[in-house]
């Protein structure tokens, strides 16, 4: 019994972390919902508010109005025709009427919907946006124990996975992180598939879970990070079994978001690739250091190029030099796995010329995608790596850490260049 002591306590202490992070909404009774941009930027709220604002309703950022625009009518309409005993397939408060099942973001399929149908819907929402973190946090530590990690190396990555900056730019989407926090409980259950093949029942369960959760493209990265795990691995027999479990099960769902998505003019966008912004600029790595280093929306101050959210990877500097250092254990076989993510994400992710080549060849979908929320992979491996440096920093009792330390100091003077280059251009 003792040697399940640190581990729950731990989970524990997790648990405590995210109550605090969520204290305005568990001791106030506020909701996770950024309900000021809808009243202080959209008629007709701010209309019924002109007496008592005349310069209209303050607001604290602009950039993150999709929840209240999209993601919850989107889910409330869902919610209300199953309440009615509809299957919720059509939406006809969207232009002239559009496909709500075939709308993979309003999570028609979604299992944790059924929190909605045990509360109401404002509680309902801010305990689905209170699960992301939640959730992430404790699939990351089961993870990363089974792998064989420290207690307190497994809750520093978990805490730096489910508090990243993808977690917590899309947070009140209540979509993305949903698809996201899913990832690990899947790696887990690929590891486990040596052990029994009854974990194939949680592999395909998760792989139902993560799509029904509501981002295509999140969902993506999610299956392809997975696969490519499996195939590391030698497991990728059992998983191709569970994948098309999963193909099966998720057909309720793919197939009318592939009749909605073919019917969309973005697959025939061309240019934005090519606008900046669509990939992440070299400078903009700095806000892996310094995450409000070109200001921030809330503040109005931002000068940054283009999306502030697409772009923020932030995951703590103590966490990037633990990062950096399990760079000094580079031949592990696992570790090398997260270092070809990590740079195979960044390849992609920043203006190199390997990421041009799905827009200069138009391939399908793939030329659609907006290649910045390849952050959430970037930050997951990151996480993974802080973790094992997190253990190497302990066995070896901080020896290297001015290694990761002077590291990190050239890389904040390279990216001081780079940002002044910029700005002289």
């Amino acid at each position: 019994m003792k040697k399940f002591w640190p581990d729950l306590l731990a989970l524990v202490f997790f648990t405590c972390v995210v109550g605090i992070f969520f204290a305005p909404t568990v001791l106030k009774g506020q909701l996770p919902v950024p309900a000021d941009a809808l009243v202080g930027l959209y008629h007709p709220w701010r209309d019924a508010l002109t007496k008592d604002y005349p310069r209209g309703v303050p607001f604290k950022n602009f950039l993150i109005t999709d929840p209240v625009r999209q993601q919850i009518p989107w889910r409330k309409t869902a919610i209300d025709q199953w309440k009615d005993r509809i299957l919720p397939s059509w939406n006809p408060y969207s232009f002239s009427g559009a496909s709500l099942v075939g709308n993979i973001q309003a999570a028609v399929f979604y299992p944790l919907n059924i929190l909605f149908f045990l509360f109401e819907f404002p509680v309902a929402w801010t305990l689905l946006i209170m699960l992301e973190p939640l959730l992430a946090g404790i699939f990351f530590y089961l993870f990363l124990r089974n792998r064989q990690r420290s207690p307190a190396a497994s809750l520093f990555g978990a805490i730096s996975w489910s508090f990243s900056g993808f977690s917590v730019a899309w947070l009140t989407w209540g979509t993305m992180m949903h698809v996201a926090l899913w990832l690990p409980l899947i790696l887990l259950a690929i590891d486990k598939l040596i052990e029994s093949k009854r974990w194939l029942i949680l592999l395909v369960a998760s792989l139902c879970m993560q799509f029904f959760a509501g981002h295509a493209q999140i969902s993506l990265y999610v299956l392809m990070l997975s696969a490519g795990y499996a195939l590391w691995w030698l497991r990728f027999r059992r998983f191709l079994a569970a994948f098309c479990l999963f193909i099966v099960i998720t057909s309720i769902q793919w197939i009318p978001l592939l009749g909605t998505t073919m019917q969309s003019s973005r697959l025939l966008e061309t240019v934005s690739w090519t606008k900046p912004g669509w990939f992440s600029p070299w400078q903009h790595l700095v806000q892996y250091i310094a995450p409000d280093f070109f200001g921030n929306p809330a503040t109005l101050n931002y000068w940054g190029e283009w999306n502030y959210g697409e772009l923020v990877g932030y995951i703590g500097i103590v966490g990037l030099i633990f990062a950096l250092i399990s760079f000094l254990h580079w031949k592990e076989k696992e570790l090398r796995f997260w270092f070809i993510m990590l740079v195979g994400s960044l390849l992609f992710f920043l203006p190199t010329p390997i990421a041009s080549l799905p827009y200069i060849l138009h391939l399908p979908f793939l030329s659609s995608l907006q290649p910045t929320r390849l952050t959430m992979v970037v930050d997951f491996a990151l996480a993974i790596l802080t973790a094992y440096g997190f253990d190497a920093f302990l066995k070896h009792k901080g020896k290297r850490a001015w290694v990761a330390m002077a590291g990190i100091g050239c890389l904040i003077a390279l990216l001081w260049i780079l940002v002044m280059v910029q700005g002289a251009a």
